[in-house]
């Protein structure tokens, strides 16, 4: 899908994903300042928080289908090499591709379209939970492989309880849209100190 960036918009397009996996890094950090149990039950929605003005952003200068896109395989691909499944890797496919569509619907331009894309997209990074919930052995056998031991599995595994599954998808949807509004927030800021100069 990265086909369609134009060869001057590849530098970007490597920033945006570069500057994106910072904030997936940073929000693993937060999250497990957050919650030490391990099992990055709040990575997502901090990441979805620290990436929404990288994604406003470089959405928006860069307008080209295949670039949220490729982001999404990436962050997929990264679960999969890391030896988490190929069920972490759907998650990254489907909201990359479900955003890319959204944003494209809205000319990639700073409208609710743009937010819901990203909020579509903020579950990019949750895959190894889902996985946790979906196939619970497959999780395991992942972590075994990874060379976890049967204690710290039993610390970080999950029961995909309906209020908390409720509470992960709402403090992702939550992180995402703060992000966003903050992103918007600032660009719009800069627009105008932009304009005034």
């Amino acid at each position: 899908m990265l086909y369609s960036i134009r060869k001057d918009k590849l530098k970007q397009a490597g920033f945006f994903y570069l500057f994106y996996f910072l904030a997936m890094i940073l929000g693993v950090l937060v999250g497990l300042l957050f919650d030490r149990s391990g099992n990055m039950f709040y990575a997502p929605a901090f990441t979805a928080f620290f990436g929404g003005v990288l994604f406003i952003f470089y959405t928006e200068k860069i307008k080209t289908f295949g670039l949220i896109s490729g982001l999404g395989c990436l962050q997929g691909l990264f679960f999969l090499l890391s030896r988490h499944g190929f069920g972490a890797f759907l998650p990254g496919l489907i909201s990359g591709v479900l955003a890319d569509l959204i944003a494209r619907s809205g000319s990639y331009q700073r409208t609710v379209r743009s937010l819901l894309a990203f909020m579509v997209f903020s579950f990019s990074t949750a895959g190894p939970i889902f996985l946790m919930w979906l196939a619970p052995k497959q999780y395991e056998a992942s972590l075994l492989a990874r060379g976890k031991t049967q204690a710290y599995i039993e610390q970080v595994m999950l029961k995909p309880e309906p209020s908390l599954v409720l509470w992960f998808v709402a403090s992702i949807l939550l992180g995402a849209l703060l992000g966003a509004l903050l992103g918007r927030k600032i660009l719009k800021a800069r627009h105008s100190k932009s304009a005034s100069v």
